[in-house]
């Protein structure tokens, strides 16, 4: 009896072991890494229509009392904003009482309030339940078809159509009246999102489409409908020249790292090496972390946490170049700054959406409704640069031209490119 007690207590005396090297474990991975802790911790945010929300005034009223209290006590941004909590209450508030007759209303405007709060991971999880097919391009403040897909020609869209107006309003009066709708930390990344959603609606199931066509002006009907187009690929490679290589990360979502390690290879050894991350919205910042230890050269502080990134010992050893653009946002901004920030990078494009995340939580509302705000102070990376509010600027400021893109074209590569064979140094 005596030597089972002895045994149960040496197995007691094992577990109790194993749980504190689990949970000193997690504290440093947590102060590390709090982000990484995080999606362990937090559930994904449902999407829901704008018709799952409450549709009579009590109801509605509870709801954003509720999201409006959880915002105040919780948004870390707004003083740095110079946003008046109470003023923002008042405001919507009375629009609720006075004007927000459905739940369509009330959707529109808590889009508009989560915009008013000025941050780009500030939203509300509803989902646009109607397409277009295809997402056009925002191109010296025009908006142009990029080949547009089977379903938009088959309604008699073509490359290249020119929208100069939807549903009878020409695009400045269109981007004036429906950019309130779109959050952004910068108001450059509000404009890329109202441009970029143009095609498709939270409430509409047809758009009427004018579009210039050389000389000719048409009129185009679109239904709209219930599934989303496909992202592009994560990652994409080429050889450029013989001795170019290019990378296009669109994504900082899992899987990534996998899908670039198996490219590298065919680029580490050439002498000139292009990153793109214009598409690219963020998700992981782990992911771009680990990416970052292909192309640095030395070891570095992370703009973000308090943690050392280092190069890998097949780490890239040419010239390396970054193109970079509103869209780079997130993950893929906290990425751009830290090979910014090595200074053995040359950025080329526009400035990036000015948003590294502030460390956005998910919370709901009254009525089941997900949303995110960020909760972390304002900061600034380890050289003095702001993770929120302000876009990386670029080297080489160059954005993409109506002339260049009418003839296929892409500016901002082209540009890297002559650097490149005019002996760039």
């Amino acid at each position: 009896m005596k030597r089972a007690f002895i045994i149960l207590l040496k197995v007691l005396a094992g577990i109790l072991a194993f749980l504190f090297i689990v949970l000193g474990s997690l504290i440093i991975i947590a102060r590390c890494n709090p982000e990484l802790i995080q999606q362990f911790l937090e559930e994904e945010p449902e999407y829901i229509s704008l018709s799952a929300l409450p549709n009579d005034r009590d109801s509605m009223k509870a709801d954003f009392d509720g999201i409006h209290q959880i915002v105040a006590e919780n948004y870390s941004l707004y003083r740095q904003k110079g946003i008046s909590m109470d003023s923002l209450y008042a405001v919507y508030s009375a629009r609720l009482r006075d004007s927000v007759k459905t739940n369509e209303d009330y959707g529109m405007m808590l889009l508009e309030y989560f915009a008013d709060l000025r941050c780009g991971h500030a939203c509300a999880f509803l989902i646009k339940e109607h397409f277009g097919g295809a997402e056009p391009r925002y191109i010296e403040g025009r908006l142009f078809l990029d080949n547009p897909g089977i379903y938009m020609s088959k309604h008699g869209f073509q490359d290249k159509d020119e929208i100069v107006a939807i549903n009878g309003k020409t695009i400045p009066a269109w981007m004036a009246d429906n950019i309130r709708y779109n959050e952004g930390s910068t108001n450059e990344q509000r404009a890329l999102r109202t441009a970029s959603g143009a095609l498709s609606s939270y409430t509409d199931t047809l758009l009427n489409i004018t579009v210039a066509r050389g000389s000719d002006t048409i009129s185009i009907p679109l239904p709209l409908f219930a599934t989303g187009f496909p992202n592009n690929n994560i990652c994409e490679r080429k050889i450029l020249h013989d001795n170019i290589g290019y990378i296009a990360i669109n994504s900082m979502r899992n899987g990534i790292v996998e899908v670039f390690d198996s490219l590298y290879p065919s680029v580490k050894s050439l002498p000139y090496l292009i990153i793109d991350v214009r598409r690219n919205g963020g998700g992981n910042s782990l992911n771009g972390e680990k990416l970052c230890e292909y192309l640095l050269k030395r070891e570095q502080k992370h703009c973000l946490y308090d943690k050392t990134l280092k190069p890998r010992a097949d780490a890239y050893k040419g010239k390396l170049f970054l193109l970079i653009d509103t869209r780079t946002f997130s993950a893929a901004e906290s990425f751009v700054i830290d090979l910014w920030e090595s200074g053995e990078v040359t950025l080329v494009g526009c400035p990036t959406g000015g948003d590294t995340g502030s460390h956005p939580d998910i919370f709901h509302s009254p009525s089941g409704l997900s949303f995110r705000i960020a909760t972390g102070e304002p900061r600034l990376s380890p050289k003095g640069f702001p993770l929120e509010g302000r876009g990386v600027p670029p080297h080489y400021k160059v954005a993409q031209t109506v002339k260049d893109f009418m003839t296929g074209i892409d500016t901002q590569l082209e540009f890297t490119l002559n650097l490149i064979q005019k002996g760039f140094d």
